[in-house]
């Protein structure tokens, strides 16, 4: 199987529907869709791309693990957080687009996600979790959004890259220490 259309009155995609289907290249989901499950897409090596529907307002952690051709994607309005290991090993991924209304990213989220260049934060944005961009070999710069108010462990572990972090004025510089980011430039607001 290399490409399907669900049918229109699918609502929701369960755990693990599309675990390694490793020759799926393309879906189409249907425009009422407001769920994918964990594991929904894990290991669809040969998708590059998916249009998310604008209704989906759930999507479960490791979705999208090692989808290691997808080079890019567009988060629906109605997402406001982002599940752990939703994107973990996607190899290829240069961009993504977050929702304006997204409030946290889930651990992990974007771990190994190697070739991603750089990635904007909305500005509602008040938790980061544990190891979020860690093994983000090609991010060279983030700017924090001032609303930020919780920051896991390891956020920037082997960013390689990374050059630079903007931070907010009144940022508590000193818990930048948890996140390991030996050698970079700090510009503060």
């Amino acid at each position: 199987m290399t490409s399907i259309a669900l049918p229109a009155g699918l609502t929701s995609l369960g755990d693990g529907t599309f675990y390694g289907c490793s020759s799926l290249t393309s879906i189409k989901l249907p425009a009422g869709l407001t769920s994918i499950g964990e594991h929904a897409f894990t290991r669809c090596s040969s998708m590059t791309s998916i249009a998310l529907p604008a209704g989906l307002t759930s999507l479960g952690g490791y979705a999208f693990v090692d989808c290691s051709s997808m080079t890019s994607i567009a988060l629906p309005a109605g997402l406001t957080s982002l599940s752990g290991f939703a994107f973990q090993g996607c190899s290829l991924m240069t961009s993504i687009e977050l929702p304006a209304g997204l409030t946290s990213l889930g651990g992990f989220a974007f771990y190994g996600c190697s070739s991603m260049t750089s990635i904007e934060l909305p500005a509602g944005l008040t938790s980061l979790g544990d190891c979020v961009f860690s093994g983000c070999s090609s991010m060279m710069s983030i700017e924090l959004p001032a609303s930020l108010t919780s920051l896991g462990d390891c956020v920037f572990f082997g960013c390689s890259s990374m050059t630079s972090i903007a931070l907010p004025a009144g940022f508590d510089v000193s818990i930048l220490s948890a996140i390991l980011c030996f050698g970079l430039a700090f510009d503060v607001d």
